[in-house]
Order: structure tokens, then C-alpha cells, then sequence
């Protein structure tokens, strides 16, 4: 089963949302990427007002509904400083038994970052996640990033002891002592005080006509290390196969200012065992592609902390002595 399209949509619903946007829809365009089984269409009405609607029913994913709800608690919280869409309203309808939710935001046009593959998007996506600010008013009540991640960032030592799964390769389970060693300190090593995303790949960001990128699709909005977004977006290049210097960004761009090289390495190392620990698991419902992309994420994040220590240790031997 695919994802949620506009026809799928109960009748009332959407009638609800075109009350809303002031005039018929008269088209919906369903938007590709990510991994939800929802909705995401891009909507025209007959008035000519456009909209990003995200719709899904309880029943496809329990869990997916819930995040819906988390996004426009955070949606309805963000200042106006944070380059993000405005959430125009949040709807709910019952079918048959089933909740249905329709979250109506405002419509950026734009592309997603990274389509060229030459890493010429890298520097317009830092600036903007440089932008985001501390945490004030109702973003206090968001979660703490390092509370969250904290069991995440301990998968290499459940690994290690019940046996590494299958998805680790042979390169990856030698270093897998070394991986955990490091990973112990990425849960402290993202704390702080600013808004983060926390999920910020390619598909969950759009680069504007000006060249200006915005940041949609908040669920997992949290409180902490300032530098941990844009850290996340270098690994989501890796993971899409950029032709882009990922050591020189973290060694030349503002964001990560007084960033130490512990915690870089700390901070891959947890999630390269966090993605494949989830890779390992068994696929979730409606969600064919996630596992796959879960494992490609580790070995990304893997792959990347070793080339660190490569490097580092033939930096070494190069001292003289």
C-alpha cells in the first residue's frame, strides 16, 4: 500500500480544507519523498490559493497520526524568525470509525537541495539551519534532543553483547569496540539550549527561487546542540552520494564554531549504531523503504567516522618525532 492521495481523502475533509482556502480545489499534486504512508499534496484552488496539505487516517499508523499531532503543536509554537511554512490550520474528521487529520500549511515553492549532486546546495542549507534560534517561549516545553537520543546512542553496546546483525559489514563490525568507546559520549555531546530539527534531510527542506532554503516537516522538533542539524544534513549528503567535502564544511562553516572533534565522531558513532539497530528490525507496515534507508544511513555515518580516524592516525605518523 502506497501513500495517502488526495482522492483517498474523506469527502468531508476535504470540502473542510477547500472552506478553508476560500474556493474549490481544483488540483492536488502528491509530492514524492520521505517515508510517511500520509498524504502530502501540493493543492490549487479555483481562487488560485495554493497549500501544502499532510493528511492520514489512525488506521494506516497509529503512530504516524500522533506525529502529525506533534507537528502542529510545534508548527503553531515556531516564531516567525524560523524560515518555515505557517501552519493555516489543523482539521479532524471521523469515517467509519477512523480519525482522520489534515494539516493545511502555507505553500513554499520550491526544490529540494541536493538534486545535482555537486554539493552546491551545502552552503545555503548551513546558513539556514545557522538561523535557528535559541529555545524561548512555548519551546521550552519541547523535549530534550539528548534525553531522546540517550538509548539510541548505547545500540553499539546491545550489539556488541547480543551479537552484531547482519546488516553491520565486515569493514564496520571490527571497528565495533571502538564505535561504542565513542558513541558513550554522543548523548552529552548534543546537548544545548537551541531549536533543532532533528530530521534534516533533502526531502524535509526546499530551496526557494532566491536561493533561499526553508525547513518543513517538524515533528520531531527538540532542544539542543545548535550544530547537530546541519551535522545530520553533511551525513544525508553522504548518504545521497554528493561529490561534497564534508571534513572542510565542519572545518570552515560558522554553525560549527568550537565544535571539537570528539564530539563530531561521538555524535556519527551513535548514529551509525542507532541506524543499524533499526535497520536490523523487522519493516514496518506501509513503510517499505525505511529499513533500507536506515541501513544506507549507517553506513554512511560509519564509513564517515572511520575515514576521521583514518585520517587522524596518518596525520599522526606524519609528526616528526
Amino acid at each position: 500500500m502506497g501513500r495517502t492521495t488526495w482522492t483517498d481523502v474523506p469527502d468531508d475533509l476535504r470540502s473542510r480544507i477547500a472552506a478553508l482556502l476560500g474556493g474549490t480545489v481544483t488540483t492536488a499534486t502528491s509530492q514524492p519523498g520521505g517515508y510517511s504512508p500520509g498524504g502530502a499534496d501540493r493543492v490549487v484552488t479555483s481562487t488560485g490559493c495554493r497549500a501544502f496539505v499532510k493528511t492520514l487516517a489512525r488506521s494506516r499508523n497509529a503512530d504516524g497520526f500522533g506525529m502529525h499531532e506533534r507537528e502542529a503543536r510545534v508548527m503553531a509554537s515556531l516564531p516567525e524568525t524560523v524560515r518555515a511554512p505557517r501552519l493555516l490550520d489543523v482539521l479532524h474528521d471521523t469515517v467509519d470509525g477512523d480519525d482522520w487529520i489534515a494539516l493545511v500549511l502555507e505553500d513554499v515553492d520550491g526544490r529540494h537541495p541536493g538534486g545535482t549532486l555537486d554539493g552546491a546546495d551545502v552552503p545555503a542549507v548551513l546558513d539556514a539551519l545557522d538561523t535557528l534560534p535559541v529555545a524561548a517561549g512555548p519551546l521550552l516545553d519541547l523535549p530534550r534532543v539528548a534525553e531522546d537520543l540517550a538509548a539510541d546512542f548505547t545500540a553499539w553496546d546491545r550489539m556488541v553483547e547480543d551479537g552484531l546483525p547482519g546488516v553491520v559489514p565486515d569493514a564496520v563490525r571490527a571497528a565495533a569496540p571502538d564505535l561504542a568507546r565513542a558513541a558513550a559520549d554522543a548523548a552529552t555531546a548534543v546537548e544545548g539550549e537551541h531549536l533543532v530539527h532533528v530530521d534534516c534531510r533533502a526531502d524535509n527542506l526546499l530551496v526557494d527561487a532566491d536561493g533561499l532554503v526553508w525547513v518543513v516537516d517538524w515533528p520531531w522538533a527538540s532542544i539542543g546542540a545548535h550544530w547537530l542539524d546541519p551535522l545530520t544534513y553533511l551525513l544525508d549528503a553522504l548518504v545521497r552520494g554528493e561529490d561534497v567535502d564534508v571534513d572542510h564544511h565542519l572545518a570552515t562553516h560558522p554553525v560549527f564554531a568550537g565544535l571539537s572533534a570528539t564530539s563530531v565522531d561521538a555524535v556519527l558513532a551513535g548514529l551509525a549504531g542507532m541506524f543499524f539497530e533499526r535497520a536490523a528490525r523487522p519493516a514496518v507496515p506501509h513503510m517499505p523503504t525505511l529499513r533500507d534507508f536506515q541501513r544506507r544511513e549507517a553506513l554512511a555515518a560509519a564509513d564517515w567516522v572511520l575515514r576521521r580516524w583514518g585520517a587522524a592516525s596518518t596525520a599522526a605518523d606524519r609528526v616528526p618525532r
